[in-house]
């Protein structure tokens, strides 16, 4: 039996967050799992240096709130790491940081600066990742341009180092390779524990770029799949619309019938979460004529810069998997030979300047 435990968490006030956790940590029964000297990590999605109002991260009083109750059983060695997105370094972290509200939570736990990396199961992983005892997997409940849906599975692409992430977009260009992927990391990082901040989700053009969507809900789970199956749910999409979540079944990993609720009842997203432009762009993807169009390259859709919101911060190049992403005269300007599509420019935009076209391929 695959148990999500469900909790309404109407705001992110600090008492408010601490009950959510201490009944999740309680129905689950974790206490048991830890001990004072494990080194415990928190994996955060840290996607860029984003004020937590904005919903891109994973917000600081949930984070706070688990490391809290964590130090209440007896943990005492607490590491947050994530790679954002771009650069990987010391000075980088730090930034996003600070941009993040996450400094104050230097006092319970300690803030990655570690940039070094190691190999696991053919991939390159953060050297905390590795070295962790037990990995509490905390992601954001967002859309997503590529995958549909930024969650549980996806969170951990985090995991890996910096560039490399734009590298691996290129080595696996395709939905279904991207996918596969997604999946053989999850199943080699293998985090303990998944606790989804729903909280104040996003749609639209995530996971970025969207608007702020507030749901009201921390759900939480040893199965990174079946809190992958339940977040779906909340967003009011259909789980097969999502391939990782289509791709895990398709594996045994996760059957939805066996998955078991508790908690609070969930009350699904009406009207459902809007999707991103990248999904959907003048037809619906999900049609049969969306569907033809995706897997036979009919129509692709690509992104476009808007120059009069373009503050040539350069970003977007940074994360550009083929480097086809210059800056000119201040502005960003995208080559469009050779782009697969990825979306990491629009993920990393500060200012919503890149927007989504669809065009003939053939």
């Amino acid at each position: 039996m695959q148990t999500v435990s469900i909790r309404h968490t109407q705001s992110y006030d600090p008492d408010i967050l601490y009950r959510s956790v201490c009944e999740h940590f309680e129905a689950l029964i974790l206490a048991a799992d830890l001990s004072a000297d494990m080194h415990v990590l928190l994996k955060p999605n840290l996607l860029a240096g984003r004020d937590p109002s904005l919903g891109v991260t994973t917000h600081p009083a949930l984070i706070q709130a688990v490391a809290l109750r964590l130090r209440e059983l007896g943990v005492k060695h607490i590491t947050l790491a994530d790679s954002p997105g771009g650069l990987y370094t010391p000075a980088s972290l730090r930034k996003v940081y600070s941009a993040c509200k996450l400094n104050p939570l230097r006092e319970i736990l300690t803030l990655n600066e570690d940039v070094t990396s190691g190999e696991r199961d053919g991939f390159s992983i953060l050297t905390p990742v590795l070295q962790a005892d037990y990995l509490i997997n905390l992601p954001k409940l967002k859309t997503h341009g590529l995958t549909v849906m930024s969650a549980s599975v996806k969170n951990l692409f985090g995991c890996i180092p910096g560039l490399r992430k734009p590298e691996l977009h290129c080595v696996y260009p395709t939905i279904e390779a991207f996918t596969a992927l997604l999946l053989d990391l999850s199943a080699a990082v293998k985090p303990h524990l998944t606790l989804v901040d729903a909280v104040d989700c996003m749609e639209g053009n995530g996971p970025g770029g969207g608007k702020v969507r507030p749901m009201g809900y921390t759900l939480c789970s040893r199965d990174v799949y079946a809190t992958d199956e339940i977040a779906a749910k909340l967003m009011a999409l259909q789980p097969s619309m999502a391939p990782t979540i289509r791709l895990a079944r398709k594996r045994g990993l996760c059957d939805p019938q066996a998955i078991q609720q508790i908690g609070d009842n969930l009350i699904p997203a009406n009207p459902p979460f809007i999707l991103p432009d990248s999904i959907i762009t003048k037809e619906r993807f999900f049609s049969t004529r969306g569907l033809f169009h995706h897997f036979f390259g009919r129509k692709r859709t690509y992104p476009v810069i808007l120059a009069d919101k373009c503050i040539g911060c350069g970003l977007c190049g940074e994360s550009c998997p083929k480097h086809l992403i210059d800056i000119m005269s201040k502005k960003a300007v995208i080559a469009r030979k050779g782009c697969i599509s990825c979306f990491c420019c629009q993920e990393m935009c500060p200012v919503h300047a890149i927007d989504v076209v669809r065009k003939r391929a053939w």
